[in-house]
Order: structure tokens, then C-alpha cells, then sequence
């Protein structure tokens, strides 16, 4: 996940300062995702350094200001294009499973039951998520995310059936 892109989305629909900034991004996540305070400031400060950002004071309350710029913008849709790369084979539970072929004794069987006890857990959360937001435009990318997220526990948990004991 990308904060710092994430910062400049939110600045491109209206300048903010940097509390609203943590707000909106929490907002944005269905607060799945809680961020520092301080994650937000080091990465504005950053933005504003590399030019994607300028800032500016309130005469009446002091707060800084923070607004896109228009290399900022081309930052956005650069980063929009750029496909996400997933690892192959780079996977924790999959690493666990070639640590375990290593070992002379050790209950896969069990190893391989609570995994899929956590899958069951964590796809029951999600459905609970998707059931809690209403169908409309603005929450339609969450529940497409959800959906998604949904049916890659799906496939994990039909390859766990496969693993032989």
C-alpha cells in the first residue's frame, strides 16, 4: 500500500491539512487500516520536498495547507498505470509448508487445520464487512475488493485440501 499515493488522491479532490489528511485516508479504507499520525507527516513532508505537493498557512488558525501540484497529479496517473506485480511462489504459509518438509516429525495435518481454521475466520469477517455496507457508488470498489479478497481464501483453502498429509 502506497501512503504516499494515497495523499496525493486525497489532495487531488481538495486541498486538506495534514489531521484531515489521516481522517480521510481512514475513511477511505473503511477504517481497515488504521495510520500513524506521524506516518502521514513524514510522508507530506517528503511530498512537499519533492515537489508534489505545496503548502500553505491559514491566516486564521495557523494550520498548514496542503494542495497537489501539477507534477503531483502526473505522479498520480503514472502510479495508476503501473501494474501491480504479485510474488510467484513468495507466500508464508507456502514458506512454512518447504520448513516443514525439513523437519524428520511434525504435525501437518494440525499445521495445515488451523490454517485453513484462520481462512474460515478471516472469510466470515469479510462477508460480516460487505453485509455492514450498503451497495452504492461510492462503496462499490470496497465490495468489489472484499468480493475479491473472498475468493482468493477460496482458492487457498481448496489448495490446502490438496496437501497431502
Amino acid at each position: 500500500m502506497s501512503v504516499k499515493h494515497a495523499i496525493l488522491i486525497l489532495l487531488s479532490q481538495s486541498p486538506r491539512h495534514r489531521y484531515d489528511l489521516k481522517v480521510s485516508f481512514e475513511s477511505m479504507v473503511y477504517r481497515q487500516w488504521e495510520i500513524n499520525a506521524g506516518q502521514i507527516y513524514t510522508t507530506i513532508d517528503r511530498l512537499v520536498r519533492d515537489g508534489l505537493v505545496d503548502a500553505s498557512s491559514e491566516e486564521e488558525t495557523d494550520l498548514r495547507i496542503y494542495r497537489i501540484t501539477a507534477k503531483g497529479e502526473e505522479e498520480i496517473q503514472k502510479w495508476l498505470l503501473e501494474p501491480v506485480e504479485k510474488p510467484l511462489l513468495k507466500d508464508d504459509f507456502y514458506f512454512k509448508l518447504l520448513c516443514v518438509k525439513q523437519l524428520s516429525s511434525f504435525n501437518l495435518e494440525k499445521m495445515v487445520k488451523q490454517q485453513k481454521e484462520t481462512i474460515i475466520k478471516n472469510i466470515l469477517e469479510l462477508q460480516l464487512l460487505r453485509k455492514n455496507i450498503p451497495f452504492t457508488k461510492e462503496n462499490e470498489t470496497i465490495l468489489y475488493l472484499i468480493d475479491g479478497k473472498i475468493l482468493h481464501l477460496e482458492a487457498d483453502m481448496k489448495w490446502l485440501e490438496i496437501i497431502p498429509d
